[in-house]
């Protein structure tokens, strides 16, 4: 009985230890400190645990302290084009928003603006991997994939082979796979591109007990580079899935970009600081940035994401779009668990009169985010904003258009894990041209979707209140 006791002051103790150094450390977040301290309540021991995996703060700083490559060139560069913009050298057609957009990216992500680049937009998988195999087939140098989920079935195999036989031919090649994502990947799936000679690095694998501290930082980004001179990014992963060619998901939905110009360097770069934070190679040989060709003529400027930023440059990127628009905002995303000043952005834009419209699953892939995302529904409807679930199969597109003139195609989720935690990467496209083609897509979208109503929302049976007020509670940790 005594040693009971003394087991439930220690807990008791231990909670209350790490209680006040969660209110320490998170103290420039209420939402997420407050799910903490909840979870904290609830299971004191185990609260531990998962903060030391899940939460620590100071766990994240060391792990990327030392991750950038150095002589990095982009914030350089941006620096720059941020100094061309001061003393009006640099002039973006679309609206003074655009150009103010244009300099925070700059300013915050280090992000350069390319002008001459031709983008293509894939609408499936099936878009993605016909254009992807014919780019690989025709490689002439090197190719460097990043990928967080890379499947070994049909397509994997695709791939696989292609790069295999490509390596053999001479060809340089890079493959990156996330710990997490790309775990299932047999032994002898991957012994088989060794044997090629192609090099192969895990991002920060599940390997204990390292993956205690590293578990919760996982590379999100599905980026290629080809010869340096076209490059793809977007929300397609290597697997079947993605084709609709899975029983358990169906038709599946996503968006997806293949790139040609200056755009392409800030891709490989990205690539390149990734490749050095796992191997300490620093790569700078001119034929992975060949000189700009005239590709075309579209404004582009790549965004990357992750908690080695100073800033939280995707959660910037889109408060500043919902903030600067004047007559639409739309946006799709699979996974959408906002904080509170993305919800005020989003409320405030549809009182300004702004049309304000978000495309969701409506068939889930993650059951808990499904939830959590539902529990943000009554916050939004009431202020005009217009909420959708999509039908037709799995909505996996990660796409933001701001008033048919800007428009952001990448790997980032309008959500908390996207915005701090993964690392990310999308691009941001000015120009009526391109943002139209990416709002004809979200108008279809919304074709296949039911519309959330304030009905539904009282309808809502108890056991499901319940479970979406716990899946709020938990979406800050998500």
């Amino acid at each position: 009985m005594i040693k009971l006791i003394k087991l439930m002051v220690g807990s008791a103790l231990l909670a209350l230890s790490l209680a006040l150094l969660i209110i320490c450390l998170e103290k420039k977040n209420p939402e997420k400190t407050a799910a903490w301290l909840s979870f904290l309540a609830l299971n004191p021991l185990l609260g531990v645990l998962i903060y030391l995996v899940f939460g620590c703060t100071p766990i994240k700083k060391s792990l990327f302290r030392s991750k950038h490559m150095p002589g990095e060139q982009l914030p350089a560069l941006a620096h720059q084009q941020k100094q061309a913009f001061s003393e009006e050298k640099i002039y973006i057609q679309e609206s003074i928003d655009a150009k103010g957009l244009s300099r925070l990216l700059l300013g915050k992500a280090f992000a350069p603006l390319s002008r001459n680049n031709s983008l293509t937009l894939l609408h499936n998988g099936d878009e993605k991997f016909a254009a992807l195999l014919e780019d690989l087939e025709k490689a002439q140098d090197h190719i460097h994939m990043e990928y967080y989920i890379f499947h070994d079935d049909a397509i994997g195999r695709q791939v696989q082979q292609l790069l295999i036989r490509k390596a053999r031919e001479g060809i340089k090649i890079r493959l990156m796979f996330d710990g997490l994502g790309s775990r299932s990947l047999a032994k002898n799936f991957l012994r088989e591109l060794k044997a090629a000679g192609i090099e192969l690095q895990w991002f920060l694998p599940l390997s204990f007990p390292r993956a205690f501290l590293t578990l919760n930082y996982r590379n999100h980004r599905k980026l290629v580079v080809i010869d340096g001179r076209i490059g793809y990014l977007g929300g397609i992963n290597i697997g079947d899935e993605y084709l609709s060619r899975s029983a358990k998901y169906g038709f599946w939905r996503d968006t997806h970009l293949r790139l040609e110009g200056t755009s392409v360097h800030t891709i490989q770069e990205t690539f390149f600081n990734d490749w050095y934070y796992l191997t300490g190679e620093i790569h700078r040989d001119p034929r992975y940035f060949p000189k700009e060709r005239e590709d075309g003529e579209m404004l582009v400027q790549i965004i990357g994401g992750g908690p080695d930023s100073h800033y939280e440059s995707i959660k910037e990127l889109f408060f500043t779009m919902l903030s600067t628009a004047q007559r639409e905002i739309v946006v799709t995303t699979p996974y959408f668990i906002p904080d509170e000043s993305m919800i005020m952005a989003l409320k405030t834009a549809a009182s300004r009169g702004v049309a304000v419209k978000i495309i969701l699953q409506g068939k889930p892939d993650h059951k808990l985010p499904y939830l959590a995302s539902s529990s943000y529904f009554r916050d939004l409807i009431p202020s005009g904003v217009e909420i959708y679930r999509y039908q037709k199969g799995i909505l996996h597109s990660k796409v933001l258009t701001v008033d048919k003139e800007i428009g952001v195609v990448g790997s980032a989720n309008f959500d908390i894990r996207s915005f701090q935690i993964d690392f990310e990467l999308s691009a941001v496209i000015f120009g009526s041209d391109f943002a139209e083609k990416l709002v004809r897509d979200q108008e279809q979208d919304l074709q296949d979707s039911l519309q959330i109503t304030q009905q539904d929302l009282q309808s809502r049976t108890p056991l499901l209140s319940f479970q979406i007020a716990l899946a709020r509670l938990l979406s800050p940790l998500l």
